[in-house]
């Protein structure tokens, strides 16, 4: 480990410093990221700080975060099998049912609109119909 020049002979008032600055750095990426609110995140436990599993509340050594919410979850917490711990977009349960829910909302009035599409469409043929047996009757009777 190096030192800085600048604290004490022990070189802790560069540490203390440092870890402040470190400190700092990992809450501003966290509320960049997702905000503190959203993931339960950070916990301060004698000068550490520890990322927390969204799922389990415990400790997350190694895991995936939600694409949308910003969420941190294990692997095992989070749906996600160990060999696809290299998935670039993941989402979690809650979000990926939001997405659904939010998918099928968009296909039901996709459906509607052609639904309507079509019926105005019928009207416009039958019309179209109409006008052109129109035209025929006046060119038979002249």
């Amino acid at each position: 480990m190096t030192r800085r020049s600048g604290g004490d002979a022990n070189g802790t008032a560069g540490d203390c410093l440092g870890l402040k600055v470190l400190r700092a750095m990992v809450l501003a990426v966290l509320l960049v990221i997702g905000g503190v609110e959203q993931n339960p995140g950070l916990v301060e436990v004698e000068n550490t700080v520890r990322l927390l599993c969204t799922g389990c509340g415990g400790n997350l050594k190694s895991g995936i975060q939600c694409e949308l919410c910003g969420r941190w979850y294990h692997y095992s917490c989070g749906s996600v099998k160990a060999q696809a711990s290299e998935i670039e977009k993941w989402n979690c349960d809650k979000c990926r049912t939001e997405k659904v829910k939010m998918l099928q909302e968009e296909l039901q009035n996709a459906l509607r609109q052609i639904d309507e599409l079509k019926a105005r469409n019928r009207e416009l043929e039958g019309k179209l119909q109409m006008a052109g047996t129109g035209e025929r009757d006046t060119m038979t009777t002249k």
